[in-house]
């Protein structure tokens, strides 16, 4: 999330897509996500009668006599005190927000109506498991209980995969594809979260003097303490080693750096000669092209929102926001000519939305037009 109330002013960009939110977003998940935010700096949420007439107040500024919302903002900054009143009606008022909470993705698309049948659904719980005997199970599909494998003690629970120690140490793979996401449980009781188009490599069970696994994409990770048996993540020609607990690593091929972020212990990252061991609170960034690798202060929060059911995008360009989606909704992306894809997005959105809802939240962050014919996405000015 951004740290906008720190500032004096706020662009009419993050204004839109917070009144975008506050006038047409359901559910409970971006609100507990914000609240968070606001607490920790020190923001007091209204009663609901005050955010009420805030909203009043808001709504006559941004909108002209007879027309409805959302409206284009003027081409000037807000000051901090109206679009503090925008966010502490989005925080504090449950009253806006219609959608249960706790429904995976999933869940939500077998509830479209037939009018949202031509849309593309966000993605959901997808993964398939390869197991050491070479034998492929696709989860989806799967029925809830132990899924044999030459020794391999695992059951599928209805959160996802959890695995019993046993005698039997071959290499399993978790692989989720482009619109999937999974949650697995591993021998040693550490449990990982793998987010879409990303691949886990690791024993049935831990049996040797260390816990060492291969990641492709991105996951986080919530470290079971052993002091005997440090815990590795290996992922191409870096290694993160486990000193701590909570951290995520998103390390896509297709991006320009690999990012390690520490919330909880510490972890030492490793890239051939170089290395550096984080403290809570900070991230390392191995730059693919140069090599080079650095520690800097990071946002937890932003870092781990994907798992929490968030797409948050903070000043990135273009082209990797749409990296993101193509990734979660599993769609393939082009650029009209004449499109920057340098261009810098910030913005946020439930991952539960729907592509042409998530795709109208973009356009009016960035400026852009986006078409979809099928699962192809145009990006256009």
């Amino acid at each position: 999330m951004l740290d906008l109330l720190a500032r004096d002013t706020w662009t009419e960009e993050e204004c839109r897509w917070l009144l975008h939110y506050l006038e047409h977003t359901p559910g409970t998940e971006l609100r507990g996500y914000l609240l968070e935010r606001f607490r920790r700096q020190g923001i007091t949420v209204p009663d609901s009668a005050l955010q009420a007439r805030l909203l009043d107040r808001i709504h006559e500024r941004i909108r002209p006599q007879g027309e409805t919302p959302v409206v284009p903002l003027r081409r000037r900054p807000w000051k901090t005190a109206a679009a503090a009143a925008v966010i502490a009606a989005i925080a504090g008022g449950a009253w806006f927000f219609t959608q249960p909470s706790g429904k995976q993705p999933q869940q939500l698309a077998k509830q479209a109506t037939p009018a949202d049948r031509k849309d593309v659904l966000p993605g959901g719980n997808k993964a398939r498991l390869v197991l050491a005997n070479g034998r492929t199970v696709s989860l989806e599909q799967a029925a809830e209980g132990r899924i044999s494998g030459d020794g391999e003690r695992v059951n599928k629970e209805d959160d996802g995969l959890v695995y019993e120690p046993s005698t039997h140490s071959g290499i399993n793979k978790l692989i989720t594809p482009n619109g999937g996401q999974y949650r697995v449980q591993l021998a040693d009781g550490t449990i990982v979260w793998l987010n879409a188009a990303s691949c886990l490599q690791y024993p049935a069970s831990f049996n040797g003097s260390d816990r060492t696994v291969a990641l492709t994409g991105e996951a986080y990770f919530e470290v079971a303490q052993d002091a005997s048996k440090p815990f590795f993540v290996k992922v191409n020609g870096m290694t993160v080693q486990v000193l701590g607990t909570s951290f995520n690593v998103n390390a896509y091929p297709e991006e320009k750096s690999f990012t390690t972020t520490l919330l909880q212990g510490a972890v030492r990252v490793v890239a051939g000669k170089r290395q550096t061991t984080l403290a809570p609170g900070e991230q390392s960034v191995l730059e693919q092209h140069s090599g080079s690798l650095r520690r800097a202060a990071a946002d937890t929060e932003d870092a781990v929102a994907w798992k929490n059911g968030i797409l948050t995008f903070r000043n990135d360009e273009l082209a990797a926001v749409m990296r993101d989606i193509s990734r979660w909704y599993d769609v393939e992306i082009i650029y009209a000519a004449g499109i920057d894809e340098k261009i810098h997005v910030t913005g946020a959105m439930r991952k539960q939305e729907q592509l042409s809802q998530a795709l109208k939240i973009l356009e009016l962050t960035a400026e852009l037009h986006f078409s979809v014919q099928g699962r192809t996405v145009t990006v256009s000015k």
